[in-house]
């Protein structure tokens, strides 16, 4: 599923993702961060745990961890700045 980063936290390596159906999703990144707010990521949004999204964008890949999945902008928001 296609989503557009919405917010970031670099000192946490933490991304909030805001899903085709305006859900959010908040990942902790797996190494080095290469990626901006309006990037388009493609991933699987279903399951939690360790993930590789393709940043559609930038057109390469990103090791993330999907922290929270399913929730709104502002509850997302809210935990990536407590990962």
């Amino acid at each position: 599923m296609k989503g557009t980063i919405v917010a970031i936290n670099r000192h946490l390596g933490a991304v909030v993702v805001e899903t085709e159906n305006h859900k959010c999703v908040v990942l902790e990144t797996m190494g080095r961060l290469n990626a901006d707010i309006g990037d388009q990521i493609l991933g699987n949004w279903s399951e939690r745990g360790n993930t590789t999204l393709e940043n559609i964008t930038r057109g390469d890949q990103m090791h993330m961890n999907l922290q929270d999945t399913n929730i709104s902008r502002s509850e997302a928001v809210g935990r990536m700045t407590i990962i």
